[in-house]
């Protein structure tokens, strides 16, 4: 606090290091679809059901790898490695892997509307990624902005 002015004074901000940047927002945004996989598991489904089914414990063992893929992906981003990209493309067609066993236990439990919305949102999620990062276009625009160009 400034004593003479009797205000809060802010130091300047470090340059080159804006807090809100293309890369944050994209490691944000990638991290926080990640999480969104955790909708697929059974704690989600609320009706009480155990994880004690085959099927539930399939997709809970997928859905943990597949937040664990979003997740590192997310820091890549952040960090600005040279690895994201093919971990963010790997997660996106695992993330289809969790569909069939969550179709199969949430079938008996939920609505085939509320399991086939769950399952369309995921796949629409994870389409836009693999667009984005195989199609050279939108993939060196990324780049760029993740490199901070």
């Amino acid at each position: 606090m400034d004593q003479s002015t009797n205000r809060l004074t802010q130091r300047p901000a470090r340059p080159g290091k804006a807090l809100v940047s293309w890369r944050n927002l994209d490691a944000l945004a990638l991290f926080l679809y990640g999480t969104t996989f955790l909708w697929l598991t059974s704690a989600f489904a609320g009706t009480g059901t155990s994880a004690s089914r085959t099927a539930w414990t399939v997709t809970q063992l997928l859905v943990i790898a597949t937040i664990g893929g979003f997740s590192v992906a997310a820091w890549g981003i952040y960090k600005a490695t040279s690895w994201w990209e093919r971990l963010a493309v790997g997660s996106a067609i695992f993330g289809f892997a969790p569909l069939i066993p969550y179709w199969l236990a949430a079938s008996a439990v939920l609505g085939g509307g509320t399991v086939a919305q769950g399952v369309a949102s995921h796949m629409v999620g994870n389409a836009p990624i693999l667009l984005l990062l195989l199609l050279p276009s939108p993939r060196h625009w990324i780049q760029d902005q993740v490199r901070g160009r």
